[in-house]
């Protein structure tokens, strides 16, 4: 079947194109309907993109339907797609004639509403449908239904046998289930309690069908999980527009779920691609920094060529420490909710932190700490936490100027300690202060002695305290110095 679509032949238009192919559809992009008499006959239903141009779209549709009306000829379907999916926006296609309206990223709604035009006998095509109804008449009525839309159709006349399918290997393909409420062995809401809480699906739609009209029982009915209710004697289109929605609220959620294992299967393959890659790194930029400093030693060795060597020294030491944060932020992300967190006294993990800058304070900055407790117990790994307070000290120490101060202090509060760690180095500018945290932030600084960084190392120390259930934050006035506040949650005695 052939569509016309009315819009620019873009990146959009080829992605939309690519979808006509799947799902067998012949499409034409136009700019205008200069041909539409030639093309009329051909084709099945028009697509209108409606952020290409508004003038155009109105004329388009306008010109359809007086075409059609000249010629006395039924409508056509007109579908409208827009990234303005407001309801003005949706009233303004209305009135103008459009037969639907969907947001133009949802490809998949797109295609549904396609189908429910002009393949209705296949709108549910693939859909598995489970039947749960001991009346005989109302069970061939209602299956009749569905599977006059393509669905496929699964039929018992009782909950518990039903019941005994969902908990098989097949149960999960299931996309919708409507049961009846008076059955023997096992009722409608006692199977819908059992579906919801035994074998934990929460995601199959369930219609609940009865012709009780007690609305207490109907409330049970939900209060157990049910999705929504129908009253008998049943009514096709009532039937039809309820289990309609559901399907497409159950499709939505699938596909949204297919989207978001994918994405995870990537991030994954991203990690390990990055894992692999700055391992592999690691061992020639020793080799370059070790035969660099052999050769910067040899006598012979001009002052040109070793201010050369030196520059080489200096960039595969950069490097390699880039390299160094690149494996700790893809340790640590791949450790996401895997790091076991044990007690540790937060207190003995700053103090060992602190110990290793008091042996390589070459700049006489005076290390002070405060605490007003004699321990703090935490849930921690100690392993990760001194690392957060080294980055954040070494950060400290770098920005500070000789004979600077910084200042570590622990106060107990109600049910956390609170950690701040204060310097009275060059501060940072309002800019670096908001996108500190940020992975792959790029805001990194040249230290006052010239240290390099690459800026992910608060990225790394924001992961480590959010695996901690932790909290951080951060003031600076650039030019009077940076304050880090950290916050851990108590251990309940």
């Amino acid at each position: 079947m052939k569509l016309l679509f009315l819009g620019p032949s873009n990146s959009y238009y080829n992605q939309f194109e690519s979808h006509c192919l799947k799902n067998s559809y012949d499409i034409s992009c136009v700019k205008d309907l200069k041909k539409l008499k030639e093309k009329y006959s051909e084709i099945a239903l028009f697509i209108i993109d409606d952020d290409f141009e508004e003038k155009s779209s109105v004329d388009f549709i306008k010109t359809i339907r007086s075409f059609e009306d000249d010629k006395k000829v039924e409508h056509k379907p007109i579908i409208c797609i827009s990234d303005d999916d407001t309801i003005e926006s949706r009233q303004k296609a209305f009135e103008r004639g459009v037969d639907d309206f969907v947001d133009k990223y949802e490809m998949n709604s797109i295609f549904l509403k396609i189908n429910s035009f002009i393949r209705p006998n296949t709108l549910w095509q693939g859909i598995n449908a489970m039947v749960v109804e001991d009346e005989f008449i109302s069970a061939k009525f209602i299956s009749h239904v569905i599977r006059t839309k393509g669905a496929n159709v699964i039929n018992y006349n009782n909950a518990v046998e039903a019941f005994e399918y969902l908990k098989g290997p097949n149960g999960h393909d299931v996309d919708l289930i409507l049961t009846d409420h008076m059955m023997p062995n096992l009722s409608g809401i006692s199977f819908v309690k059992k579906i919801r809480n035994e074998l934990g699906n929460n995601l199959v739609p369930i219609v609940f069908i009865s012709s009780v009209e007690n609305k207490s029982e109907v409330l049970e009915f939900y209060k157990a999980g049910g999705n929504d209710y129908l009253s008998k004697p049943l009514i096709k289109e009532e039937l039809f527009v309820k289990v309609d929605q559901l399907l497409s609220n159950r499709y939505k959620s699938r596909v949204l779920k297919d989207q978001v294992e994918q994405l995870e299967n990537v991030n994954r393959v991203k990690d390990k691609f990055l894992a692999v890659c700055t391992h592999d790194l690691r061992t020639p930029l020793n080799t370059i920094i070790g035969l660099t400093n052999m050769i910067i030693e040899e006598e012979s060795v001009s002052q040109d060529v070793g201010e050369y060597l030196g520059q080489i020294d200096s960039s595969a030491k950069n490097l390699l420490t880039l390299v160094n944060e690149l494996l700790d932020l893809s340790e640590i992300q791949s450790k996401s909710n895997k790091v076991e967190l044990v007690e540790v006294d937060i207190l003995s993990v700053i103090k060992s932190s602190l110990r290793n800058f008091t042996a390589i304070n070459n700049k006489k900055v005076n290390m002070h700490f405060y605490t007003s407790v004699k321990k703090a117990p935490i849930y921690g790994n100690q392993s990760m936490l001194l690392r957060v307070f080294n980055n954040i000290l070494s950060n400290a120490y770098k920005f500070t100027p000789d004979n600077g101060k910084i200042y570590t202090s622990v106060k107990s509060e109600d049910s956390f300690y609170r950690i701040k760690i204060e310097d009275t180095g060059i501060g940072m500018p309002s800019d670096f202060v908001s996108k500190i945290f940020d992975e792959f932030s790029t805001i990194g600084r040249t230290g006052l002695k010239g240290e390099k960084s690459t800026g992910l190392g608060m990225s790394i120390v924001k992961k480590i305290i959010d695996d901690h259930n932790g909290k951080i934050t951060v003031d600076s006035i650039e030019g009077k110095g940076t304050i880090f506040t950290i916050d851990f949650k108590k251990v309940k005695k």
